[in-house]
């Protein structure tokens, strides 16, 4: 669902966004909450695709008769991936699979998520991948890309912003 843009052209934050208090202390809220820029909504993404990456799903996949859950918080996140051979072809397109299926179920404000996991030296104790998205935006959809690492040693995914196009 596209979120609705102001006459100057932001747009509304997410539920999560607006729920945040960012200055517990003040207790006037500026009017500068309900309206989000680009950069706002693209960091906000970025945070949110950090904390569905660094999510573990239980092991236990739920059954066929409840499909419903796996679009529950039951389901949120990636499965362990610590088993992984990131020098392998095989594993590099299962990771890839693995999240751009949780960015598609999870994160709506992207679509025709697209993401590359290129070949890494053998030494490497951190993998560089990109997440290349469109970002549901009003009047029109804006392509982004997000430069993300995985380090291999903690299992933890760093989303660090969006990147230029290549």
């Amino acid at each position: 669902m596209a979120r609705k843009t102001t006459t100057q052209g932001t747009m509304l934050p997410s539920v999560l966004d607006r729920l945040i208090d960012r200055e517990p202390a003040n207790r006037n809220e500026p009017q500068s909450w309900r309206a989000q820029s680009m950069k706002e909504l693209k960091d906000s993404v970025r945070r949110d695709l950090e904390w569905l990456l660094n999510t573990r799903r239980p092991p236990i996949e739920p059954p066929e008769s409840a499909r419903e859950l796996w679009q529950s918080v039951y389901c949120y996140g990636l499965p362990d991936t610590t088993g992984l051979s990131l020098r392998s072809t095989d594993d590099r397109k299962r990771l890839a699979t693995v999240v751009e299926l949780a960015i598609a179920a999870f994160e709506p404000r992207l679509t025709h998520v697209k993401v590359s996991v290129p070949a890494t030296a053998p030494a490497t104790r951190v993998v560089r991948f990109q997440i290349e998205a469109m970002l549901r935006t009003e009047p029109a959809p804006e392509r982004v890309y997000f430069d993300t690492k995985l380090e291999l040693a903690s299992g933890e995914y760093a989303v660090e912003g969006e990147a230029r196009a290549r």
